[in-house]
């Protein structure tokens, strides 16, 4: 287990696949509902008190989990404040929109194939457009803290803007070609 203190509101765990199997779960098993997983989560949480002196003092708690490519996860705690939700998630609606443009059909194939393929867990969903003389890819990430799925994504396209009010504009206008599943669908038939 390492523990790394990101900032005074931000604690990250990597769980080694050997760690799983010493707190007896998988990535697949974690269920926030599950009495198991909520004391995997308290144990876990005072382990990195102890290891980083985080202190989330009576805030509340976003607890993410993603899958590290060495088998293990990486488990984010963010304490919550003010609106009660970490930068970049828009409530119980999930993720902000992020939306991008493509000129040419062989970039956004490309940046399709990549991001599925390196970061397809960091995306919760997303949808692709014909607007005008392009195509606008609607993605909804989950990897807010890094944007490495962003990031990449910018190394083929455009990015035009975020959030509801531009997706919602995108979708008024746009023609719809593929909904909540575009990076899936295009790396599966273009890889």
């Amino acid at each position: 287990m390492e523990f790394l203190l990101v900032t005074s509101e931000k604690l990250k765990i990597s769980l080694s696949p050997q760690d799983l199997k010493e707190l007896d779960i998988t990535y697949a098993g974690i269920d926030y509902s599950d009495p198991a997983t909520k004391q995997m989560f308290v144990a876990l949480l005072e382990r990195g008190k102890e290891e980083t002196g985080f202190r989330p003092r009576n805030a509340r708690l976003f607890i993410e989990v993603f899958p590290s490519e060495e088998g293990g996860c990486i488990v984010f705690f963010t304490c919550l404040r003010g609106s009660g939700h970490p930068p970049g998630i828009c409530g119980a609606l999930g993720p902000e929109a992020v939306v991008f443009a493509f000129f040419q059909v062989e970039e956004l194939l490309s940046a399709a194939c990549k991001v599925y393929h390196r970061y397809s867990h960091r995306i919760y969903k997303s949808s692709l457009y014909r607007l005008e003389n392009s195509y606008r890819l609607v993605v909804y990430p989950l990897d807010y803290i890094d944007n490495l799925s962003i990031l990449l994504l910018g190394e083929f396209g455009e990015k035009t803007g975020t959030g509801p009010v531009l997706a919602a504009f995108i979708e008024e206008h746009g023609k719809l070609l593929v909904q909540d599943t575009a990076l899936d669908t295009l790396a599966r038939y273009f890889s």
